[in-house]
């Protein structure tokens, strides 16, 4: 596909889960590789663009900034690799036998989201979806915990990542700057800060309302604005006190943030 400029930036479709099981980088023509084995023993050679994130994290807006930003010398396709919902450690690599100095253009994003405003989104998402909810919200609380702990360096997998909070990578430029001067070869520009991607489905509460105007969307507040039909939702978040610790260690979470999970203990 092409971003907005024309420029061809390649999307690949990742491998499933269960074709991963050992990973390791290679430089072949003076270009940088991600090289996974599978358990038969089957080789599959990647690009080094990964962006790791939870479903309903705001990873296609992101996606289509970075997009907006990238060229590559020579427009030779820069490939992007788009992960939801995938364990970090799958894609660990051995620094013992890898040398990640040799391969500055390997990156990684690693894609956090607010805790509430994400699972605000994620119980839209699983109602209007043909899913069976409680398995599906099970393993969304997983990953979300897999990622967290990647983002703040509990874990440390993915080679070169640059760790990205979508709540503040939304609201703010100089955070958008910030991303962009980690990115090899990207320039900064605001072209599409007002775009509703279609991927996802456009935005879980508002769809495609504020097409033209996506920045005036009220995400950072959508724990506020679930609907009454699904409080009783929140009762699931409350079941996993390993999300609110990771959440309330490593996030500047409010004062009102806090009486709402105070609360929702005891609806």
């Amino acid at each position: 596909m092409k971003n907005h400029k024309g420029i061809h930036v390649e999307l690949i479709k990742p491998p499933k889960p269960s074709e991963i099981n050992h990973c390791t980088l290679v430089n072949e023509d003076n270009e940088n590789f991600f090289v996974i084995t599978s358990p038969r023993d089957n080789t599959y050679k990647y690009g080094y663009f990964f962006h790791l994130s939870n479903s309903r994290s705001g990873h296609n807006f992101v996606k289509n900034n970075i997009f907006s930003w990238v060229g590559h010398p020579e427009n030779k396709p820069r490939r992007y690799y788009n992960l939801e919902n995938y364990n970090p450690k799958r894609f660990s690599i051995d620094t013992k036998t890898v040398d990640l100095t040799k391969y500055p253009d390997l990156i990684s994003i690693i894609q956090v989201r607010d805790l509430l405003n994400w699972y605000a989104s994620l119980i839209l998402f699983v109602n209007r979806k043909p899913h069976n909810p409680p398995d599906y919200i099970e393993f969304y609380f997983r990953t979300w915990c897999d990622i967290v702990k990647e983002y703040v360096g509990e874990t440390n997998y993915l080679p070169n990542a640059i760790p990205l909070y979508y709540d503040d990578f939304f609201q703010s430029a100089d955070y958008r700057k910030s991303i962009c001067d980690q990115i090899k070869g990207a320039v900064y520009n605001e072209d599409v800060i007002n775009k509703v991607t279609y991927g996802g489905g456009g935005s879980t509460f508002d769809k495609f309302s504020y097409q033209g105007r996506g920045s005036e969307m009220q995400v950072l507040e959508r724990y506020k604005q679930v609907p009454e039909e699904y409080q009783h939702w929140w009762k699931v978040l409350a079941e996993h006190p390993e999300a609110i610790e990771l959440y309330l260690k490593h996030f500047d979470v409010s004062a009102e943030k806090k009486k709402f999970i105070n609360d929702i203990k005891y609806l």
